[in-house]
């Protein structure tokens, strides 16, 4: 039997970690959990036989592998141990210590997750960086970056899911591009003929600007005292402290934590699967799931607020007031325009859409129209306006959010929500 070389596997009735060996810190061991804890250099189970990959040349020669597990005692226990050590060594505001403690769970279980946990750090250079720092002692396979590219990207091994810490503000657009397409984790990057597999966790120090790209947005404050100096050897004694802890909290709660559901119909739709990455994570720890619950939630909020200058969401809304005007059997795209325009007039919007930015976003919708003397027309037939109900549901338009039922249509719409729900 060929041995099979893995960074780790999650296999019926037993779970496989690649860990430090205690004795060498330059070699790697298997570590296993199937109800109870085993550290050995071979693992075989249902015919086949397992070691662990080596650090080969490339950016997995800085990645921080925990050491073998131990027990945690209760998650409310393991939770304070982290929040004691990010909030008491980096002076942070307790919120924001508990969104970095989810964080860290998060990383433990991102193999398991559609999307991948991202933080994206905004603050005073010293502080984003000592919290990096911390958070490489305790996030699972941490690696902390100072300057990155993709040729660094491309020498990471496959099904690693490390966790970066990218301490690199201006990102190039390629890189930028690169580390998020890569965040879900069922879609390859090729870069020519390379693949980049470096889906999993990320934190990014941002400079300011604002993010266009998912991921929960903290804010660190300038520390009134002078920061404690960190040394290597404290650096290694924190994660030799807390990670075999969270590494037996995740081989612990993986299948929960896998199979967990989140109720996420109070965010906007785009989040929902980042929600889950988040909250998923955080087992038996009430207080800890409120605090990131809301931040998410207010997080939420803005980017509904930007769906009022939406093109889409706007070109909907318009065409949906056409739906409600009685004996209204057709419309044109130059009258969506000007209702268009009335809208962000109203919303105090300086910018226009022109009427062939309209048809475009017609087609994109999927909302066809025919060529007349006037322009273009679009037919309100049974069939038209059920797929523009149904758009103004997917959208969520204002004008649907009030819950004010028009006309049959919006009545149909309201009965299938309710039945969903």
């Amino acid at each position: 039997m060929s041995d099979i070389e893995t960074f780790g596997e999650t296999l019926p009735g037993m779970m496989i970690e690649s860990v430090v060996d205690p004795h060498n810190v330059d070699q790697l061991l298997l570590h296993t959990w199937n109800g109870r804890a085993t550290t050995t250099s071979r693992v075989e189970h249902c015919g086949k036989c397992y070691i662990s990959k080596k650090r080969t040349d490339g950016l997995v020669q800085s990645v921080r592998f925990a050491r073998p597990s131990s027990p945690y005692g209760s998650t409310p226990k393991l939770v304070s141990s982290l929040r004691d050590l990010l909030c008491g060594d980096a002076h942070l505001q307790p919120e924001v210590g508990d969104l970095l403690v989810a964080f860290v769970l998060a990383t433990w279980f991102s193999d398991c997750m559609l999307v991948a946990p991202v933080l994206h750090l905004f603050g005073p250079n010293n502080e984003v960086s000592h919290v990096l720092r911390l958070l490489g002692c305790c996030c699972r396979r941490s690696v902390l970056l100072g300057e990155l590219d993709l040729g660094t990207l491309a020498s990471l091994p496959s099904r690693l899911n490390p966790t970066l810490l990218i301490n690199q503000p201006a990102l190039g657009k390629r890189l930028k591009r690169a580390l998020c397409a890569s965040n879900r984790r069922h879609f390859c990057v090729f870069r020519g003929r390379t693949r980049l597999d470096v889906y999993g966790a990320r934190a990014f120090s941002c400079d300011g600007a604002l993010v266009d790209e998912h991921g929960l947005r903290v804010s660190l404050s300038p520390a009134q005292d002078p920061l404690p100096i960190l040394t290597d050897a404290e650096e290694e004694a924190i994660a030799q402290n807390i990670q075999p802890g969270l590494l037996r909290y995740r081989m612990v709660n993986y299948a929960l934590v896998h199979a967990k559901r989140i109720d996420c119909r109070a965010f906007a739709p785009e989040m929902r699967e980042e929600v889950r990455s988040w909250l998923a994570p955080i087992c038996d720890c009430s207080e800890l799931t409120k605090t990131v619950f809301e931040k998410l939630l207010r997080q939420s909020r803005e980017v509904d607020g930007a769906r009022f200058f939406d093109p889409k969401c706007l070109v909907v809304e318009a065409a949906l007031s056409f739906c409600h005007k009685r004996d209204t059997q057709h419309f044109l795209v130059g009258e969506v325009a000007e209702k268009v325009n009335a809208l962000l007039k109203g919303r105090h919007e300086e910018s226009t859409m022109s009427a062939r930015g309209v048809g475009s976003v017609l087609s994109e919708l999927g909302i066809h129209r025919e060529r007349v003397v006037q322009g273009y027309k679009i037919g309100l037939t049974k069939a038209v306006r059920e797929q523009i109900h149904q758009l103004a549901s997917a959208y969520r338009v204002l004008s649907v959010e009030d819950g004010v039922r028009r006309c049959s249509f919006c009545a149909e719409r309201g009965a299938s929500s309710n039945r969903i729900q």
